[in-house]
């Protein structure tokens, strides 16, 4: 036993090591939701009070309109207290729940493998693959509230499996899924899937402790109380409405096209209902996450959720994976099932967006294809054609997936970091920090908001006092609920250019809008060379 915590502890260590080395430094800049959490966390911790000056909010921040869940920011508060105002702050609690969800994985294979013969290798393999896993290191090295959900995820069902032999634990066993819906959007639709799901497993166990279940589910809806109003708020169903597929009009425009064509038959409106056109949507939405360009290939297209050229998985996991799904159906039917609801429970949710594939938002389906591809990997191992090359074939997966793995790591600081910079809003701070020396020169400030969200890297990166921040900040909600700042301080924002210069005013924007006569103060460059912003004003 004590080889195995000795491997296990290896294991996190190098878990811990993959998603910390350089955090701050890489990614290259805090997205706009990062610096949201952070400053939102700086200004509770100063003042127990948001940006918008609510105090100790438990249903969602405003944030941006887009009404963020809370638990991310409470977690951010003590790292901000211990290294200010920072990048580092910021990350920190995901590596810190992107390591923990790597050991919890360990114990997690244990309680549904609990009477294998190979419990300890699948336990600690599972654990290794997600410590290696791109999918993961790479959701965890941002602060990102779905690297974080997915700890709580994987913690809950922890404790409800470990509540099958110490009935009491079913009384808190619920908690961690609570915490889940209190920190990503994703999880309000997941935790009430995987809270089924786990009923139906763990049955026997449920009907025999009813009395500590029932205590459990309703210390769980007492938890859960404070967000309940938010849940049901128009401005929930504004961020539903925003990104999912059932409020795509064409699906509707082209079902009543084709009924028109068809002369408006009995037939045709059957034939061409909506409702068969959003099904047939969603259903091609939801396999579009088992596409083997984005498990193995590419991976997802959005570059802060992959490197682009590499796979949510290893490209070796591939054959892994089907026999190790093909293996766990044949040993072990009931767990696979299981296994294999919780994966699909995760994409069910993702699906109704319009964004698919969607690496961040299916992030819950971890670590099951890890526990599936170490089965696989195990089956291999132990086929009796196989077995009698076992070390040869340990040689060639080690090989391979080192080889894999030093693909993505290399990309990752030597190329990713430069031809994506862009996609993390790299160039405000830089503007910022260009702007501290000189900016008492001039009477206003005007900043483009083409990239990001100027305010909220301005409140960041000058550590504004919340007080001072709420005083001078004025903006407005729109018709889409998004709020949208006009002014902050000396700072103006606009989305376009200027049509004229006006003395002791300092312009900050893309290049397109430098006019001819303009001085140019400094230019802010991506990290591939490419002008990012102007710093420019009317000159002499």
């Amino acid at each position: 036993m004590k080889k195995t915590y000795a491997v296990l502890a290896l294991t996190v260590v190098l878990a811990f090591f993959l998603r910390f080395y350089k955090v701050a430094q890489i990614p290259p800049s805090l997205s706009w939701d990062e610096v949201s959490i952070g400053y939102n966390a700086y200004s509770i911790l100063k003042t127990g009070r948001d940006e918008f000056g609510r105090l100790f909010p438990l249903d969602a921040f405003v944030a941006y309109g887009d009404y963020k869940p809370v638990l991310p920011v409470y977690l951010t508060v003590p790292f901000v207290a211990l290294f200010g105002l920072s990048e580092l702050a910021v990350r920190l609690p995901s590596v810190v729940a992107g390591t923990l969800t790597v050991l919890l994985t360990y114990f997690l294979v244990r309680e549904l493998f609990n009477k294998s013969p190979h419990l300890i290798r699948l336990s600690l393999l599972a654990s290794f693959l997600l410590a290696i896993s791109p999918w993961h290191m790479q959701l965890s090295r941002a602060g990102f509230e779905a690297n974080t959900a997915l700890f709580f995820v994987v913690l809950g069902i922890w404790c409800v499996l470990k509540a099958r032999e110490r009935n009491h634990l079913f009384i808190v066993a619920w908690l961690p899924f609570v915490a889940s819906i209190y920190t990503f959007n994703s999880a309000r639709y997941f935790a009430p899937i995987l809270g089924v799901l786990l009923i139906i497993y763990c049955w026997k166990e449920v009907r025999r402790h009813t009395k500590q279940f029932v205590a459990g589910v309703i210390v769980a809806f007492v938890f859960l109380f404070p967000i309940v109003p938010y849940l049901i708020s128009p401005q929930a169903r504004l961020r539903f409405a925003e990104v999912n597929i059932f409020t795509d009009f064409s699906v509707v425009q082209t079902a009543n096209h084709r009924i028109e064509t068809d002369g408006n038959s009995w037939w045709s409106k059957i034939f061409h209902n909506r409702r068969i056109g959003y099904t047939k949507s969603y259903l091609l939405h939801l396999l579009d996450h088992f596409e083997p360009s984005f498990l193995f290939i590419r991976g997802d297209g959005n570059p802060k959720f992959s490197i682009q050229d590499v796979g949510q998985l290893h490209i070796i996991e591939l054959p892994l994976l089907i026999a190790g799904i093909y293996w766990l159906f044949v040993r072990d039917r009931r767990t696979a099932w299981f296994l294999a609801a919780w994966l699909i429970g995760a994409i069910i949710p993702a699906a109704t967006a319009r964004e698919t594939p969607h690496a961040l938002r299916i992030e819950n389906s971890l670590p099951v294809w890890q526990i599936f591809i170490a089965c696989g990997l195990l089956s291999a191992i132990r086929y009796p054609i196989l077995a009698k090359k076992k070390f040869i074939l340990l040689g060639a997966i080690a090989f391979l997936y080192s080889a894999s793995f030093s693909y993505y790591w290399h990309n990752y600081f030597t190329h990713y970091v430069v031809e994506y910079s862009g996609e993390w809003q790299y160039g405000y701070r830089e503007a910022i920090r260009a702007i501290e020396p000189i900016k008492n020169q001039y009477d206003a400030i005007v900043m483009t908001e083409n990239i990001g969200r100027p305010h909220m890297y301005i409140a960041f990166y000058e550590r504004l006092d919340p007080g001072e921040y709420r005083k001078t900040m004025d903006g407005a909600f729109d018709a889409a609920g998004f709020y949208n700042p006009h002014r902050l301080g000396k700072y103006r924002f606009v989305r376009q250019g200027i049509d004229k210069m006006e003395p002791r005013i300092l312009y900050v924007l893309e290049p397109q809008y430098l006019p001819d006569s303009a001085r140019v103060i400094t230019t802010v460059r991506l990290l591939n060379g490419k002008t990012a912003l102007v710093l420019f004003d009317q000159g002499l």
